[in-house]
């Protein structure tokens, strides 16, 4: 059977790893999303936002309706404006102050629980948040950071109320060892199998700040650091590692930023505005913030392609295609693969169904897939060209394009499917 075969070009574009931060405002909660603000993110080419919520005035009682009625909303405005939420509840903020007992966040919990599972399209993840200060796991008034079975239960019970298909992320990931009873890295074959240990990620909040970024790793001994360093190299391999930079200090410089940021494959990091605003304006200034754009996340370019001419209706038909993962990290939620072929006469599309998992294309490597597509006897004689889809998988957002994995390739990008074209024919006779 004779077959075609295609090589792509680079695209040089992206920001999707960066998140705009909506803290609160000093001691007061910040107001509703607005859908005009975020449609603005879009169109910088930013598809997060983190949205911290302070909850203070619930320290002593159940959150209200309206409040609950206040992050429902968001998440609907994100949804309509193509925007996915990381979420943080927090007890405190600016000048610290007192967090609640494990009953109460607890119960917090259980009232959040039905939105989060109403919503969680429109969430990237967690940050674990509602311990000491900032939300941070920090000094916490209460003494939870200081008690192992309070950690466990909070970070349990936040894994039980969000759907299996989004991550928590800890802002001190060397107690994800302990929590778990288990100190290895994720492997293989626990990645993205949904269990508790492979939904738990980390992220820092003073990236670069310091020796130990402030507390992030446990001491300020190097051959400590760097062991806690290589746990997240190989652990973050499967889950997600966001934060942000905070003060300037002699680590921000562009090559070790780069360096660490690599090393330990960094999906999401704040964008304008922020504490450390300068330390990103060094980063342009220094020339590396277009690299660090482009490959915070992960970053899938198709290498080539290769398809039959032409099959009998109803025949199978054999794909293979190589990407390239240029990005730091990996998908960190769920992604489907459909194939994707266009009759040229008629513009239907027709969709074939893969069991590929987009996830574990890994960061730095080249990843072949060969693929057997089966085709409806019903198929159309015709010619059709080939796309990939790579779309959300949730109901809502499946047909959004904005939801959609573009592809860093030039000349393969639908904007209005979210398809990716192969540049391919594929030739459908009858029997």
């Amino acid at each position: 059977m004779s077959t075609i075969r295609k090589k792509q070009r680079r695209l040089s574009q992206s920001r999707k790893g960066f998140f705009f931060p909506y803290n609160p405002w000093g001691t007061q909660p910040r107001p509703s999303l607005k859908l005009s603000e975020l449609q603005k993110l879009r169109t910088q080419n930013i598809t997060l936002a983190r949205r911290i919520y302070l909850i203070s005035e619930f320290r002593t009682q159940p959150l209200s309706r309206s409040f609950l009625n206040k992050v429902s909303a968001d998440l609907s405005t994100a949804r309509k404006s193509g925007i996915k939420l990381i979420i943080r509840f927090a007890y405190n903020w600016l000048g610290g102050g007192e967090d609640t007992s494990v009953e109460r966040i607890v119960s917090h919990l259980d009232q959040l629980e039905p939105l989060l599972k109403d919503n969680y399209d429109a969430i990237a993840y967690l940050e674990a948040g509602f311990i000491g200060y900032w939300g941070e796991w920090n000094r916490s008034t209460n003494g939870l950071r200081t008690n192992p079975k309070a950690r466990r239960k909070i970070l349990k019970k936040l894994l039980s109320v969000l759907p299996s298909g989004r991550m928590v992320a800890l802002r001190y990931s060397y107690y994800k060892g302990d929590i778990f009873n288990q100190k290895k890295p994720l492997t293989h074959s626990e990645a993205f199998n949904r269990s508790d240990r492979a939904r738990t990620g980390a992220h820092n909040d003073c990236f670069l700040a310091g020796i130990d970024d402030w507390g992030t790793y446990s001491h300020t001994d190097l051959n400590i650091i760097n062991k806690q360093k290589a746990f997240l190299h190989l652990d973050n391999r499967y889950v997600v590692q966001g934060g942000e930079v905070c003060n300037p200090s002699q680590y921000d410089n562009c090559p070790n930023a780069q360096k660490e940021l690599a090393y330990m494959r960094w999906s999401t990091l704040n964008s304008f505005p922020s504490d450390g605003k300068s330390i990103l304006a060094d980063w342009v200034t220094q020339g590396c913030m277009n690299n660090i754009k482009h490959r915070l996340g992960y970053r899938f370019r198709l290498l080539n392609a290769e398809i039959p001419i032409k099959i009998a209706s109803g025949e199978p038909f054999i794909l293979n295609f190589s990407v390239i993962n240029e990005g730091w990290a990996n998908a960190y939620n769920p992604r489907k693969l459909g194939i994707i072929l266009r009759h040229k006469s008629t513009r239907r599309n027709y969709t074939l169904l893969t069991e590929e998992n987009p996830q574990f294309w890994m960061p730095g490597q080249k990843t072949t897939i060969n693929i057997i597509a089966k085709t409806s006897s019903t198929l159309p004689v015709g010619t059709y060209e080939v796309f990939l889809n790579l779309p959300d998988p949730s109901k809502q957002l499946s047909h959004r394009p904005e939801y959609s994995v573009r592809l860093a390739n030039k000349g393969t990008w639908e904007e209005d499917t979210g398809f990716n074209s192969l540049q391919m024919n594929l030739i459908i006779q009858s029997k």
